[in-house]
């Protein structure tokens, strides 16, 4: 089955209109003429151009320079001036006489604009299931961590003149270790192939595979690896697939596993010594030691009750994994401020990656199921700058109090990860007392100071 299906998105926001231009390639095999105006919409609509929908903001956003304009407005106007009967999906709160369109809150859910996508172009889900899918489906090794049964034939793919040649290497029921699958990886293996028609099989059981082992009982320098696992493989699912069913059981065990360890260990330097082994990815162990430090810093910080406290770190659990979850390069995720931007070449595409990654990765978490209350908020603003794009010229106290504890937990982290040696800490933070004078950035620190005097 093929699908020529045209849509014409008009977002003005860069970050966020690449964002869903992305998305309806990907869920609908769609061709997408992304524009920023609603003016430039209308002249393309006067043309004659066919589409099979319009997916359009309410309104440009506020500038001091240029008076707002309403777009989907025009967009609809235009739609009834050309006699055409083109659904139209707006994202943001809209009213109209025209009663002939959609709607989607301006947090912007992604499953429920392509919910309405289906709905406005009267198709089933399951009609896009196969669409632009190889034969051969690849993932990732470090997929396999956690699984210790094949859950059907997996195969290698052997690059030959004649054309690419897929073997079987691990059979359907065949049991495997991670040390059988790291003699792969020194071979050079990166990636094994599952047949597109057992790819439900294959998720199936790296699900409840990976989940079974999340739940074992493991010694606390153990468990920090199998979380460790679980992190790589429930953050390369979210990117690759969204926010759907099995990503979010996924996460949301790797959190509770990460935090359940944390509340259950009372040697904080042990797991610190643990967490900078270099053998786990970065932005794990900074996850991790961000989640490690904030339990032991919450309940010395006069928050509320045990209970607000404990639903506070839970936050900050959510927030850790999700915050930088759109940064893969190490040197990436060391970028901390305008300092640190200005010290790595990068190029234009990965300056805005850089730059956009926090609101990125905070409209990513608003499709998230039954999330607590302001998550978004702290993901967004975890760099200090209230939009989510970029750093601050200067810190300011005009963010949300958790998103400052963040701020200065996350730095304190990143220094001790990049030092590698326990015995600098007073070197560390005297270093982040320069940074941090403001009385609401220093009480943290003075507390972090406090902690780690103890240990």
């Amino acid at each position: 089955m093929t699908m020529d299906i045209k849509i014409l998105l008009i977002e003005p926001n860069e970050t966020v209109g690449d964002l869903i231009k992305k998305n309806l390639e990907r869920e609908f095999d769609a061709k997408i003429t992304l524009i920023r105006s609603g003016f430039e919409a209308v002249e393309i609509i006067k043309k004659g151009e066919y589409f099979d929908l319009c997916v359009a903001r309410n309104q440009s956003e506020t500038t001091n320079d240029k008076a707002i304009e309403q777009i989907a407005g025009l967009v609809l106007n235009s739609l009834y001036d050309n006699s055409l009967k083109t659904p139209l999906i707006v994202i943001g709160e809209f009213e109209h006489t025209l009663k002939k369109y959609a709607m989607v809150s301006d947090q912007l859910r992604i499953e429920e604009l392509n919910r309405l996508v289906l709905k406005a172009l009267n198709l089933k889900r399951e009609e896009f299931s196969h669409l632009k899918m190889p034969d051969y489906i690849p993932y990732p090794t470090t997929h396999f961590y956690l699984m210790t049964l094949c859950p059907c034939d997996v195969f290698i793919k052997l690059t030959k003149r004649a054309g690419d040649e897929y073997v079987k290497r691990l059979h359907f029921g065949e049991s495997f270790t991670k040390d059988d699958l790291k003699k792969y990886e020194d071979l050079g293996l990166k990636e094994f192939f599952v047949l597109k028609e057992e790819r439900e099989l294959f998720m199936n059981g790296l699900l409840t595979q990976s989940l079974k082992n999340l739940r074992g009982n493991y010694e606390p320098m153990k468990a920090v690896e199998v979380a460790a696992d679980s992190f790589t493989i429930s953050g390369d699912l979210i990117k690759s697939l969204g926010i759907t069913p099995t990503c979010v059981a996924m996460v949301d065990q790797t959190i509770l596993h990460m935090r359940n360890q944390i509340t259950k260990s009372d040697k904080l330097g042990l797991l610190l010594k643990k967490l900078l082994d270099n053998k786990m990815s970065y932005s794990y162990r900074r996850s991790y030691m961000i989640n490690l430090v904030s339990f032991t810093l919450l309940p010395k910080m006069e928050w509320g009750s045990t209970e607000q406290q404990q639903m506070l770190l839970e936050k900050i659990s959510m927030v850790s994994f999700f915050h930088d979850i759109y940064l893969e390069e190490d040197a990436h995720l060391k970028i901390m401020n305008r300092e640190d931007l200005k010290k790595v070449a990068l190029s234009p595409k990965e300056r805005d990656l850089v730059l956009n990654h926090a609101n990125r990765a905070a409209l990513l978490i608003q499709s998230y199921p039954k999330l607590p209350q302001g998550i978004d908020l702290i993901i967004k603003q975890h760099h200090g700058v209230s939009n989510g794009v970029g750093f601050p010229e200067v810190l300011t106290v005009n963010i949300s109090p958790m998103a400052i504890f963040f701020v200065v937990v996350e730095d304190f982290v990143t220094q001790v990860l990049e030092h590698q040696d326990l015995t600098q800490l007073p070197a560390i933070i005297a270093t982040l007392k320069l940074k941090y004078t403001l009385p609401t950035y220093r009480k943290i620190l003075t507390e972090i100071e406090s902690v780690f005097k103890k240990k």
